[in-house]
């Protein structure tokens, strides 16, 4: 047996809530709100353990929270915006995969930190 799965789904079944937080760092690559346009349309999708998709925008048991955006303008330089996502699901954590939207031009880049799980 899979230990580290077993461990997982004890903590998940002990738990009542999680959270975990993702820092997205970027250059020329819009993370969360689009200061040019106003909208989220630009925004990362990231996708939870149990495979459900979280947004920045939509139903609020699927939208994370923003903590710093600084990855709001295509400036040259490197920046840093900080998702948080919490939820009394704990099967939803932790997050599995982001889908960035502003990326793939001339001179875009970013970087990502995985921060741990809290299960509470």
């Amino acid at each position: 047996p899979n230990t580290a799965n077993i461990q997982m789904t004890f903590l998940r079944l002990l738990s009542t809530e999680g959270s975990q937080n993702v820092t997205y760092h970027c250059k020329n690559s819009i993370a969360y709100m689009d200061e040019e346009t106003g909208n989220l349309k630009k925004a990362l999708l990231i996708q939870g353990s149990n495979d459900v998709e979280i947004r920045a925008e939509g139903n609020s048991r699927f939208t994370y929270s923003v903590l710093e955006d600084g990855c709001t303008k295509h400036t040259g330089k490197w920046g840093k915006t900080v998702i948080e996502y919490r939820s009394q699901k704990t099967s939803r954590l932790p997050i599995v995969d982001i889908a960035p939207m502003d990326i793939g031009g001339a001179d875009q880049e970013f970087g990502v930190d995985i921060g741990p799980v809290c299960f509470l």
